[in-house]
């Protein structure tokens, strides 16, 4: 779909966008994502139950670098593996509340090229299941079908440190018990969020609400958080 195309199909799409009664899911090309500025960034962000993708490529943002709507958008990253953490990035920017709507990243390679798609979504479910596809495909970053950290980490492969896990994971944690501890997570659903602000699954909170509950810091009644608990989440009772 052209650029002109893009336009007219958004502006055409308004009423449905607004719509409070209607789901929807809106798909944007690389042909278009040059016009996914900030104001209709915002106003698909702003619309209800609407989830989209868009798509971009390694080779657009290289080929149309200095193209005013590409280059006020990204800034290239040193590591070309990680062109689309950065698209991400750009937009996480433009959320006006970012614990309250979600996006995620999956990238292709293939050749030098390398193709990806950007997942948003208002919703904890639709993030939640967009994770676990990606956290299939990619098990150790859950977000490419190449080696985006440039671990060399194979899942099946045996190690002589079992114990060491992928940066991305590792963050996380650190993260996650930090706020954890400070007191700043009040029940499952704020440790949901920090999972997928990370762009993890919710199952990898475990082990620091476990080390956590047994070092009696906090007291809690679920191993993993639950997305099926948005309307009656479990506390997190701190002990000290």
């Amino acid at each position: 779909m052209r650029a002109v195309e893009v336009v007219k199909a958004f502006q055409t799409s308004t009423p449905l966008l607004e719509d409070e009664s209607a789901a929807k899911l809106v798909f944007i090309d690389q042909f278009g994502v040059d016009e996914v500025t900030d104001e209709v960034f915002r106003k698909l962000v702003a619309a209800p139950a609407c989830d989209f993708l868009f798509f971009l490529t390694s080779s657009t943002l290289h080929r149309f670098r200095d193209h005013p709507a590409i280059k006020q958008k990204i800034v290239r990253p040193d590591d070309y593996y990680h062109v689309h953490r950065k698209v991400l990035e750009y937009y996480q920017e433009l959320l006006p509340d970012p614990a309250s709507y979600y996006l995620a990243p999956f990238s292709i390679k293939k050749g030098s090229n390398i193709y990806g798609v950007i997942f948003s979504s208002r919703h904890p479910l639709g993030m939640d299941k967009f994770l676990e596809v990606a956290w299939k495909q990619d098990e150790v970053n859950g977000e490419a079908d190449y080696d985006i950290g440039r671990e060399n980490m194979v899942p099946a492969q045996p190690t002589l440190f079992p114990d060491i896990k992928p940066g991305k994971v590792t963050n996380f944690e650190r993260d996650l018990e930090l706020r954890l501890r400070a007191g700043h997570l009040h029940h499952e659903i704020d440790v949901m969020k920090v999972c997928f602000e990370h762009g993890v699954l919710r199952r990898h909170a475990a082990p620091v609400l476990k080390k956590l509950k047994q070092e009696r810091i906090i007291d809690i009644d679920f191993r993993v958080p639950g997305v099926d608990r948005l309307r009656d989440p479990r506390p997190i009772r701190m002990l000290r």
